[in-house]
């Protein structure tokens, strides 16, 4: 018998945030996320305006097994003209019935409201992690992305889930910049008047934020799950990331009026901090994490993006060549990519580096008429 209880309390919801330590316990890829994180994401976080969400957990002879989570983003079926439920925060032992069982509740929840498709994983937008990972499973996972076990696609397919969209991510080798892409960068920048712009502390970077995400708002429009952020989305994002950015690890691109057209974000990999800080700040998380920012081989890549104006000019390497620069400078070994989607035409400039595909993560969907 296995029994499903909506997460509908403080204590329910804490156990809903803790459950994947039991089951990643002694699992070296897996990254706990930051806890008080987790809990603002599912309590407070600005999407749940226009996002309907439901939390379940699954229970054995007395013992959680599983957990899910249920989202019907309003907003983005209204403006993509869909009707669907999407799933989250999908973990379970290696039982097929406990999976069946957890997605079945997210399909009769998504039939009452009238849905007739489920999807996932996918969390609010594709500004939060998505995708299931069904390849690379020897790697660490970034950040931003999940980790699971490698039964979870098995049991998705038995379950009649067909893959929608595929992301891929690369490890790419920080070697000296090339001296063709010097040369590209140099013509492209006079052909099109654009220049850098520098940050000399992160008061100013801050202030210029809301310019980064509405050049992420035009770049972004037409990409699978994307949705325009919302003022108040931008704001969280802001608080959640520009607090630790490093003005010199910041593209913006600019035109001679001073107009944003191009931006990118990279950050020191913090999943080893992650690790070691076990979902906690407090009291040696925070010193794990600040000294992961100072000290690195590791730099993730977290957004690039130019505006529809600038598509398929090639203007992106102009930034990708001014970080290459600052990731020699720090010492960076290694530089790892977000998820990108497998047919995104930007992510083949990584074949022109010394770069290598160490994960793919797949999203389902599946009919439910």
């Amino acid at each position: 018998m296995i029994d499903i209880i909506e997460v509908d309390n403080k204590k329910l919801l804490d156990e809903f945030i803790r459950f994947p330590k039991s089951l990643y316990k002694g699992n070296p890829y897996w990254v706990p996320p930051l806890d008080n994180g987790e809990t603002s994401l599912l309590t407070r976080h600005p999407a749940l305006e226009f996002c309907d969400l439901k939390m379940w957990l699954a229970r054995k002879d007395g013992k959680t097994v599983g957990r899910i989570a249920g989202i019907v983003n309003r907003r983005c079926n209204e403006l993509k003209l869909q009707r669907r439920v999407r799933f989250s925060w999908f973990d379970f032992i290696e039982d097929i019935a406990v999976a069946e069982k957890l997605l079945e509740t997210v399909e009769d929840w998504g039939k009452s409201l009238g849905m007739d498709e489920i999807c996932g994983p996918s969390r609010y937008s594709n500004m939060e992690k998505q995708a299931m990972l069904v390849e690379g499973f020897d790697h660490i996972a970034s950040i931003g992305a999940d980790f699971n076990h490698e039964y979870y696609p098995q049991f998705m397919e038995r379950l009649n889930f067909e893959k929608e969209a595929d992301y891929i991510q690369y490890k790419v080798k920080v070697t000296p910049v090339q001296e063709r892409m010097t040369r590209m960068a140099d013509i492209l920048q006079e052909k099109y008047n654009l220049r850098l712009r520098k940050f000399e502390n992160k008061r100013q970077l801050k202030k210029a934020a809301y310019e980064f995400f509405e050049v992420v708002n035009s770049s972004y429009k037409d990409i699978f799950n994307f949705i325009p952020l919302t003022d108040k989305e931008m704001e969280w994002l802001i608080d959640q990331n520009m607090s630790v950015g490093i003005p010199e690890l910041m593209s913006f691109l600019e035109d001679r009026n001073g107009r944003l057209v191009g931006i990118a974000m990279s950050l020191p990999s913090l999943n080893e901090a992650f690790k070691k800080a076990d979902g906690k700040l407090l009291p040696f998380g925070i010193f794990h994490i600040f000294k992961a920012l100072k000290h690195n081989k590791n730099v993730d890549l977290l957004l690039t993006g130019v505006i529809p104006e600038y598509a398929h000019t090639g203007v992106h390497a102009i930034y990708h060549k001014y970080l290459h620069e600052q990731f020699l400078k720090k010492g960076y070994e290694y530089a790892f990519t977000s998820q990108q989607l497998e047919d995104n035409i930007a992510a083949r400039i990584w074949q022109k580096y010394d770069a290598e595909i160490i994960s793919r993560r797949r999203c389902y969907k599946k009919d439910i008429r």
